[in-house]
């Protein structure tokens, strides 16, 4: 993979992927939210596929729920992507690690597959994919 687009709008998508994890881990959903454009989509295999504003507040409320009181851990690494002008696309590992009553187990071991949008707000996610290797 090439290594494309400035300087700048890479270190924003970096940024990006780090706001993701630490938006979600820590239940600031509006937040989350907001580092998908308008018409961004989520797809999960456990929760399926939410599409634009209303469809992401809905998966935001059934994650949460499914958490029962847990912290969890999302970790990022091997951010691969290519820019072009205003659009990209790429892919992430996931390590998701689910903390509750004193334990800690990795759970999900997986990848999201990306295309990224520059808004006027900064890049976002126009869709995130995750892919699941295997969980504990």
């Amino acid at each position: 993979m090439a290594i494309t687009g400035t300087l700048e709008d890479r270190e924003e998508v970096r940024a990006l992927h780090a706001r993701y994890c630490l938006t979600i881990d820590g239940g600031r959903y509006d937040e989350w939210i907001d580092c998908f454009t308008e018409d961004g989509v989520f797809e999960s295999p456990r929760f399926g596929k939410h599409s634009g504003r209303d469809g992401l507040k809905h998966f935001a409320a059934l994650y949460k729920e499914s958490l029962g009181g847990a912290q969890v851990l999302h970790v990022v690494a091997n951010p691969a992507f290519e820019l072009d002008g205003a659009g990209g696309a790429g892919t992430t590992y996931l390590l998701y690690y689910h903390c509750k009553d004193g334990r800690v187990q990795q759970s999900t071991v997986g990848y999201f597959t990306d295309k990224l949008r520059k808004t006027p707000a900064g890049w976002r996610f126009a869709s995130r994919r995750l892919t699941i290797l295997g969980h504990h």
